[in-house]
Formats: C-alpha cells, sequence, structure tokens
C-alpha cells in the first residue's frame, strides 16, 4: 500500500510540476513560491531522479517569462530558487561520470561568483575535494576567484550551457584572472549537463 501511495505522490508532483510549465507569468509569481517549498519538502534529489531535466525547464520557463522581472518582483523566490538548483546539482554531481572526473582533476579549489546586473539574482559555487557546492548569495570579493556578471537571461544560458564561453562573448562580464577560465568552464559546461537531465 506505501508504494501505491508514493506513486501517487510522485505523480501528483509531476502533474504539478507540468501544471507549473503551462503558467502566465502573472500566475507564475503567485505560484512558484509555494512551489518552491514542495519541491524542498519532496526532495530536489527525488525530483530530479523522476524528471533530470526539471531545472533546465525551470529556467527556460523564467527566461520566458522575463527572469530579471519575475525576480524584482519576486525576490525571495530568488533565492530558494538558487538554492534548489545548487542543491540539485550537488545530488547530480555524484551520479556523473563526466562531472566526477572534472572535479577530480581540478587543480586547485575554485571559488566563483555568479551575479545579475538587472536583478536580485546573485549566487556562487566552490569546488573543493572533488566536490560543488553552492548556495545564493555571493562570496565576499576577497575569497572569489572568479566572478560571471550579465544580466539575468544571459546567467540563465551560461548555467543551462546555452551560452558560448569565450572572450569574444560581450554578453557576459567576467573579473579574475584569465587563467581562470580553463579551470572554470569546465566545470560550467558540466553544470549545464546536469541542469539538463544528461
Amino acid at each position: 500500500m506505501l508504494n501505491r501511495e508514493e506513486n501517487m505522490s510522485n505523480d501528483a508532483m509531476k502533474k504539478a510540476m507540468e501544471d507549473l510549465f503551462r503558467l502566465p507569468a502573472e500566475r507564475l509569481k503567485d505560484k512558484l513560491p509555494p512551489a518552491l517549498e514542495e519541491i524542498r519538502k519532496y526532495g530536489i534529489g527525488k525530483l530530479l531522479g523522476e524528471y533530470p531535466d526539471f531545472l533546465a525547464r525551470l529556467l527556460n520557463k523564467l527566461k520566458q517569462v522575463d527572469a530579471a522581472r519575475f525576480f524584482r518582483d519576486v525576490p525571495h523566490a530568488c533565492d530558494k530558487l538558487t538554492d534548489l538548483l545548487w542543491e540539485g546539482v550537488d545530488s547530480r554531481a555524484g551520479q556523473s561520470k563526466d562531472m566526477k572526473s572534472v572535479l577530480e582533476k581540478a587543480e586547485r579549489d575554485l571559488h566563483v561568483n555568479i551575479e545579475a546586473s538587472d536583478s536580485p539574482f546573485k549566487s556562487h559555487f566552490i569546488v573543493e575535494k572533488g566536490k560543488i557546492t553552492g548556495r545564493s548569495g555571493l562570496l565576499h570579493f576577497k575569497d572569489e576567484d572568479f566572478r560571471f556578471m550579465g544580466p539575468t537571461e544571459v546567467l540563465i544560458e551560461l548555467l543551462t550551457g546555452d551560452l558560448p564561453l569565450g572572450i569574444s562573448n560581450l554578453r557576459l562580464q567576467t573579473a579574475g584572472h584569465s587563467g581562470w577560465v580553463t579551470r572554470v568552464s569546465p566545470v560550467i559546461r558540466e553544470i549545464g549537463k546536469l541542469l539538463k537531465g544528461a
């Protein structure tokens, strides 16, 4: 009997997530914050096990409805979403041979900030001892090795692997020694794969 109840809750969660993707921008503002809380209770690792591309789809939905405006209008949802995103990356990183390989090959620890110029979207990730962790908010500037800055939409494209990295990409600004790019880029590429469920 327990399995049936668990399957019903899995089905109910999947239906709730599909309904979320169909909402227009104005309704999403009201529905996303409580949905993020439900996801937190359900477990992002569990949800991604059933629905591997959920985070990429959610970020792309936010891009469609103007993510910068959304985060300015609903700032409390921004940090909740960012924390879930990094919790999801962390839970999937251990299951990805490619990500494990990139993290283990890191020559030294990485401390990377990600900061939007047009919304409260601020985040960071750290690569240490073969692991990746991240959270909302920025690391103190003295502790960062590298920083990505730009419009919210561009940063979403960066995280989902839809933005080509390179010096010629004028949509994305960076701060930090240029030597860090070769260390950070493989990690960013793998984050995009994880978010897309690959």
